[in-house]
């Protein structure tokens, strides 16, 4: 998949705006929103979307809400990276198994997801 654009979920809106700004420092075009309705309307209106980096606790909808709706979604693609802190997150994710999902334990490993990354074919 040729990935365009990175939308990053997190309910802590310092950390989504940080963590947006550090990608796009590495050339990684980036959105930072902070619930799963501001995602679901963001992805609404922007095509360019491929790849949602989402917190998995939040509150109200979590990220494995936000996973299920955009699998639902007819005739879009998405990679997902669900970045959680509890050990369980595996087993809230099990019935998405058709979904392209890499789970990043907190605290997020810059490394380990930076070289997730560059794996990973990105439009110039």
């Amino acid at each position: 998949m040729l990935h365009r654009k990175i939308l990053i979920v997190d309910d802590e809106p310092m950390i989504a705006e940080e963590l947006a700004e550090f990608l796009e420092s590495f050339d990684y075009p980036c959105s930072a929103v902070n619930s799963v309705d501001s995602a679901l309307a963001f992805i609404a209106n922007e095509s360019e979307v491929t790849l949602i980096m989402t917190d998995m606790r939040m509150p109200q909808r979590d990220g494995a809400d936000l996973l299920r709706e955009l699998t639902m979604m007819a005739g879009r693609e998405f990679e997902y990276i669900v970045i959680s802190g509890h050990l369980d997150a595996e087993k809230e994710l099990e019935d998405l198994s058709g979904a392209s999902i890499t789970l990043m334990r907190k605290p997020i490993n810059i490394e380990e997801m930076m070289a997730f990354l560059e794996s990973l074919t990105f439009a110039q």
